[in-house]
This record gives structure tokens, C-alpha cells and sequence, in this order.
């Protein structure tokens, strides 16, 4: 059996306050999102007793970035 080598590489950010401001106001979206996307779950699973499944989630972000287009700085990938 093989082993899979792994390597890790760390940056180290160094930003100035306007960039610190902006990493903040992300991490603000993205906590903002992770939590409705959690309430969309349990209020579904609630209302017909079945559950969302993470690409049906990830399949709705264009809409959801259109009526919130505050989204739209955030990366598909986060």
C-alpha cells in the first residue's frame, strides 16, 4: 500500500487596516450565510420532512447573491 505524501504550505497575512476592515466584513457575510443556510435546512425538514442536500443549497447561490447583492464580493468557492 501506498502512502500519500502530503505537503503544507502557511502564509502569513500582513494587511493593512482597510484590508483587516474588509477580512472582517467578509467573515461578518460568510457567518451570515453558513446561519441561513442552516435555518433553510431546519425550517425544510420541518415544514415537509425533508432534507436539503448541499449542492441543492449550493445550486440557489446565483439567485440568492441577485436579491442580495452584498454577496456577490464573496467567492463560490468560501
Amino acid at each position: 500500500m501506498r502512502k500519500m505524501v502530503t505537503k503544507r504550505v502557511t502564509f502569513r497575512l500582513y494587511p493593512n487596516k482597510s484590508q483587516v476592515q474588509k477580512m472582517h466584513y467578509w467573515r461578518r457575510l460568510h457567518k451570515d450565510l453558513y446561519n441561513a443556510c442552516i435555518a433553510n435546512r431546519r425550517e425544510q425538514y420541518k415544514r415537509y420532512g425533508s432534507s436539503v442536500s448541499y449542492f441543492d443549497q449550493q445550486n440557489t447561490l446565483p439567485a440568492f447573491k441577485e436579491t442580495w447583492p452584498e454577496f456577490k464580493e464573496l467567492g463560490s468557492h468560501a
